[in-house]
């Protein structure tokens, strides 16, 4: 499972973790933060974990990867708005007020 939103969304996915279940937290959208009680966690499920996801550079070799499975179909970047450059501080304001659900994409000229 992923979770990008962190917070108690990320306890909550961890409490319904199946057995060996693991989460790879990979942001934290709800600037919240994170608390799990591992008691209640202990009668939900056995042996259930997170791991962390950091990014290291370089990473073209990855981004390299994920362009070629979006030209070939096989990843859906779910893409919430599409605009020119020139309205890079719209598409921002967009993301950061949440009233975009996905990505934000700016073409070049």
């Amino acid at each position: 499972m992923l979770d990008n939103v962190g917070g108690r969304q990320l306890a909550e996915a961890f409490y319904r973790l199946e057995d060996d279940g693991v989460i790879q937290a990979i942001g934290k959208a709800s600037k919240e933060p994170t608390t799990i009680d591992f008691e209640e966690s202990r009668s939900r499920s056995q042996r259930g974990r997170i791991e962390n996801f950091n990014v290291t550079t370089p990473f073209g070799d990855d981004l390299a990867r994920l362009v070629g499975l979006l030209s070939r179909g096989e990843l859906d970047a779910q893409v919430g708005w599409r605009g020119p450059w020139e309205q890079a501080l719209s598409a921002a304001e967009a993301l950061l007020s949440r009233r975009v659900h996905g990505k934000a994409v700016l073409t070049l000229p």
